[in-house]
């Protein structure tokens, strides 16, 4: 996972731009609603900075990616960059 975010991080901030979740979440094909995505965005951003650091991320993903597969969720994650890397 802590690769999959790095990933995303092109920046190498230690962060990534709240924003950017839906794109994650839509990428890997994971449905969400946009007002349901936002209401948990602002619970875990909590410094409020409107980025996610990696540990918000994995709090974050969690509530949406039903997955006990590691390796199954490191590969979704991996494609969601590939896709992603292309634009």
């Amino acid at each position: 996972l802590r690769k999959a975010f790095d990933s995303f991080d092109r920046e190498k901030s230690g962060s990534i731009p709240t924003d950017m979740v839906a794109d994650i979440l839509r990428l890997m094909g994971q449905p969400f609603n946009k007002k349901i995505l936002d209401e948990l965005i602002e619970e875990v951003d909590a410094d409020k900075s409107g980025r996610l650091e990696f540990e918000e991320f994995v709090t974050l993903a969690a509530k949406f990616i039903v997955e006990e597969d590691a390796e199954a969720l490191e590969k979704e994650l991996r494609e969601a960059f590939r896709l992603y890397d292309k634009e």
